[in-house]
C-alpha cells in the first residue's frame, strides 16, 4: 500500500445522504476522500459528492485492501438503512449491516489498525422505550431485525476495540435531516402536503422523534475523530422532542395552512413509538449548541420548495 502525507478518509456507503455529507466535509478541509459501495458514479457525481475516488464494489477486506491506501479515518455508513426493509428482507439486511461491519473491522485489524473508525448506529438497538430521554447506557430488546443487526454491529466494534486495540467511535443517530435528503418523514410529509389538501399519515400522531441536523452529525463525528478515544458510544440526537403530529403540522403551516391532516391510527410495526436522546454525554464532547429544529426545518422546506 502507498502512503502519502495528505490525510485520507474512506466512507462506505458514500452515495447516501449521510455518507455524501461526510465526504463533502472532509474534502472541504483538505482530506483525500475515497468512497466504496454499490453503483456506478460519474466524474460529475463524484465531484458533487465530494469524492476524489469511487469504488463500485462490495464491502470486503479484499476490496478495501485493493484500494491500496492507508486511511487515517474510516466512516462505515454502508449497511441496512430502514426498519421496513429489514422486516421484509432480514437475511439481506444482516449481510449488509453485520457482515459489512465485520469486513471493515477485519481490514483495520489486518492492514490499517491505526485508523480511527466511526460507526453510525441507531437508537433502534434499545427497542421500545418509554417517552423519556434515552441514555447510551440503557439496554432493551430491539423490535426489528434492523435494531438487532445494529446491536450486533456495535458489539463487533466493541469486541475489536477491546481485543485488537482499534479506536472506534459509535454514534447512535436519531432522526437526521437536512438539505439533500429525499426520503423519510420530512420529505414525505412535504410531498404529500403540497400535492393534496386531505392528507392521512401513518400512525397515531403522538409518536415522538428527536431531529438532528446533518451539519451537527458531521461535526460530532469529526470531534470523535479528533478526540481519538479507544472506544466510545454517543447519542446523535439534539435532545429536542417532537410528536409526529407536531412535525407534520409545522410543515403544513409553512407550505399549506389549509391542509387537512389526519392519521390512520395503525401501529408502524418494527418502529419504536418513542425516540428522544439524552444528550449529556454528547454535549460534553460537542461543546456547542445544536441547530434548532424549527430553524433547520425552515431551511429544509425552503430547499424543497426550490425543486430540491
Amino acid at each position: 500500500m502507498s502512503n502519502y502525507e495528505k490525510k485520507k478518509v474512506l466512507i462506505t456507503g458514500a452515495k447516501g445522504f449521510i455518507g455524501s455529507n461526510i465526504s463533502k466535509y472532509y474534502k472541504s478541509i483538505g482530506f483525500s476522500t475515497y468512497g466504496i459501495g454499490y453503483g456506478d458514479m460519474s466524474i460529475d457525481n463524484c465531484i458533487d459528492n465530494g469524492l476524489d475516488h469511487w469504488h463500485n464494489s462490495e464491502i470486503t477486506v479484499n476490496t478495501i485492501k485493493d484500494i491500496g491506501v492507508f486511511f487515517d479515518l474510516v466512516v462505515h455508513c454502508g449497511g441496512g438503512s430502514s426498519v421496513g426493509f429489514s422486516v421484509e428482507n432480514p437475511y439481506i439486511d444482516f449481510k449488509r449491516t453485520v457482515d459489512s461491519t465485520l469486513e471493515v473491522l477485519e481490514f483495520l485489524r489486518l492492514y490499517n489498525n491505526d485508523a480511527y473508525l466511526i460507526y453510525p448506529s441507531s437508537p433502534a438497538v434499545h427497542g421500545e422505550c418509554k417517552d423519556i430521554k434515552i441514555k447510551e447506557s440503557m439496554r432493551g430488546d430491539p423490535v426489528s431485525p434492523y435494531g438487532y443487526h445494529k446491536r450486533m454491529a456495535e458489539d463487533l466494534c466493541r469486541s475489536y476495540s477491546k481485543k485488537y486495540n482499534l479506536k472506534i467511535g459509535v454514534i447512535r443517530l436519531f432522526s437526521v435531516y437536512g438539505i439533500g435528503q429525499e426520503k423519510q418523514l420530512l420529505w414525505d410529509a412535504y410531498q404529500k402536503i403540497t400535492k393534496t389538501k386531505n392528507i392521512k399519515f401513518w400512525g397515531v400522531g403522538n409518536e415522538t422523534r428527536d431531529f438532528i441536523h446533518i451539519n451537527d452529525v458531521v461535526d460530532i463525528m469529526n470531534k470523535l475523530y479528533i478526540l481519538n478515544k479507544s472506544f466510545t458510544i454517543v447519542n446523535g440526537g439534539s435532545g429536542e422532542r417532537y410528536t409526529i403530529n407536531e412535525v407534520v403540522r409545522m410543515i403544513g403551516c409553512i407550505v399549506s395552512p389549509k391542509a387537512n391532516i389526519s392519521f390512520n391510527n395503525q401501529a408502524d410495526v418494527g418502529n419504536p413509538k418513542h425516540y428522544w436522546a439524552d444528550t449529556v454525554k454528547v454535549k460534553k464532547i460537542f461543546k456547542k449548541d445544536f441547530i434548532k429544529f424549527k430553524d433547520g426545518l425552515h431551511e429544509y422546506i425552503n430547499w424543497c420548495s426550490q425543486g430540491s
